[in-house]
């Protein structure tokens, strides 16, 4: 297991930026698309104030060289280094140490993924929404490409739901989170479920869902490369991607209930330590994608056991 250190992030030496936008990117050994994220945040709102935040968690190919190279033609953006390779814990890292530390005090706070490509005009659509909505704490932004985008879309536009690849938060809410040490759970599967789950229950999960608390942003979205299924090696990415879909819902079974009846203080520091429960969880048909679920409940419980 990593120790604390490696959990911790290093922003790289830099003028301390007074940021009015700033965007965290996620990125885990993102050589092929961290560029391209990059530039599509710049391009999409040119002149906005963005102080952009590249969490390079455990990479090991050359992310990390091309943010350095980035970052030194544009003083804009900030490599934070972090040995630890978990989503949860860079976003952890972020907002309890970077924005302590490099952007405090912001009104909005922007998340993106680094293989996703921000469309024109999805920053200033988000802050225009997010003004325009008082009582919102979260601006989800919908997909602009993938097979089943028209879908997607139309799903979190409806359901008011928020995805990893582009949101923002409003950064009262963010002040609140860090208040309140809420931390995501150390490899968690559905981080962007959880944290939009959180903003629904207004960091109260014993209290009641308002879905006001999420506003769509129909003018805001984001593109990513699809699968190519013709490469085997994207038939492999794709089958651990589905395993990991069944994953997410199974944990969800498990945790929701505990911070439904203990609040924010039932967050397991990792999501493994409420494996030990998995048994009490059955497999449920759902058509072709049985599967790769049982394959993921068959991992969780072997993990629930070790722990006994």
């Amino acid at each position: 297991m990593m120790n604390d250190a490696s959990e911790r992030g290093a922003t790289e030496p830099g003028t301390r930026p007074a940021a009015v936008w700033p965007v965290m990117v996620l990125a885990h050994n993102e050589e092929r698309h961290i560029r391209a994220c990059l530039d599509s945040i710049f391009g999409a709102d040119p002149g906005a104030p963005f102080e952009v935040y590249v969490m390079a968690n455990g990479c090991s190919d050359g992310t990390e060289d091309i943010v350095r190279e980035y970052g030194t033609a544009n003083g804009h953006v900030h490599l934070v280094s972090i040995a630890l390779g978990d989503k949860c814990n860079a976003w952890n890292v972020f907002v309890h140490e970077t924005v302590a530390q490099e952007c405090p005090g912001q009104e909005i706070y922007f998340f993106m993924d680094g293989d996703a490509r921000a469309v024109p005009g999805s920053f200033s659509a988000m802050e225009k929404v997010l003004r325009g909505a008082p009582v919102a704490r979260a601006v989800g932004a919908p997909p602009a490409s993938g097979r089943s985008m028209r879908h997607d879309r139309e799903e979190l536009l409806r359901k008011r739901g928020l995805v990893a690849n582009l949101y923002a938060l409003r950064g009262s809410f963010v002040a609140r989170c860090q208040a309140a040490e809420v931390r995501i759970p150390l490899r968690l599967e559905g981080d962007d479920g959880l944290l939009g789950a959180l903003v629904k229950w207004d960091l109260d999960p014993t209290g009641p869902w308002n879905d006001e608390l999420i506003v769509p942003c129909a003018d805001s979205g984001f593109t990513f490369e699809s699968f190519r299924f013709a490469r085997l090696s994207d038939l492999g990415a794709y089958w651990r991607r589905m395993v990991r879909y069944g994953r997410r819902g199974y944990e969800f079974a498990l945790l929701g209930p505990r911070l439904r009846a203990g609040g924010i203080g039932a967050l397991p520091r990792d999501i493994r330590e409420i494996y030990r429960d998995a048994d009490s969880l059955s497999l449920a048909w759902n058509g072709v994608y049985t599967v790769t679920n049982w394959f993921a409940l068959r991992e969780m419980r072997a993990i629930g056991r070790e722990q006994r």
